[in-house]
């Protein structure tokens, strides 16, 4: 499911990275890789801010859309 469906709090692990080329590698520099854990923080109109990798970042609902997650 995508990154922007799941609740806050619990753990997920990336399964894919879609969008475009550039987008795709805009997500992995930043850590975004498949088998990595994903932790959603929180939720404010319309951005994230998750833990990847041991950083938090902040991400737009748009790139969220593009990162495919299971549960843990």
């Amino acid at each position: 499911m995508p990154l922007n469906l799941v609740p806050i709090g619990a753990s997920h692990t990336i399964q894919k990275i879609c969008g475009t080329e550039a987008q795709r590698h805009h997500l992995e520099a930043l850590g975004f890789l498949p088998g990595e854990t994903i932790n959603v923080l929180s939720r404010f109109n319309g951005y994230y801010v998750v833990t990847v990798k041991g950083s938090k970042i902040g991400l737009s609902g748009a790139f969220a859309k593009l990162i495919i997650v299971s549960f843990s």
